[in-house]
């Protein structure tokens, strides 16, 4: 009897942005962070002052989620990665408001208005 011992390997490409990120926005968080849901309301008020849909941010849990990006986790939480700008603690408005700005001027976001 002859046992055939072959694998399979399925590479399962998650979608990429216009620049070739995994995401424009990702929320990284946890079950304990207290802080992360004001993180994300603050998040979810400036994207719809833009008309952004709230599906373009990317939510994360680094205790149990890989970001598929490639890229460090952040120190602290809450975190925001906008763009190329990372922001940790609770965002403020004006500098999140500034972060998407920027995103949006960098092309980003442009086959979700």
């Amino acid at each position: 009897m002859t046992v055939r011992t072959e694998s399979a390997h399925l590479t399962i490409e998650s979608p990429k942005t216009a620049c070739g990120r995994c995401s424009c926005i990702i929320l990284y968080s946890s079950e304990k962070c207290v802080l992360c849901d004001a993180a994300l309301e603050i998040l979810h008020s400036v994207i719809s002052d833009f008309g952004l849909p709230i599906n373009v941010i990317r939510k994360i849990d680094v205790l149990n989620d890989d970001d598929g990006c490639g890229l460090p986790l952040p120190v602290g939480l809450p975190a925001l990665r906008i763009c190329q700008e990372l922001i940790t603690g609770i965002p403020d408005m004006d500098v999140a408001r500034g972060a998407v700005m920027h995103a949006i001027l960098n092309g980003c976001f442009e086959n979700c208005q």
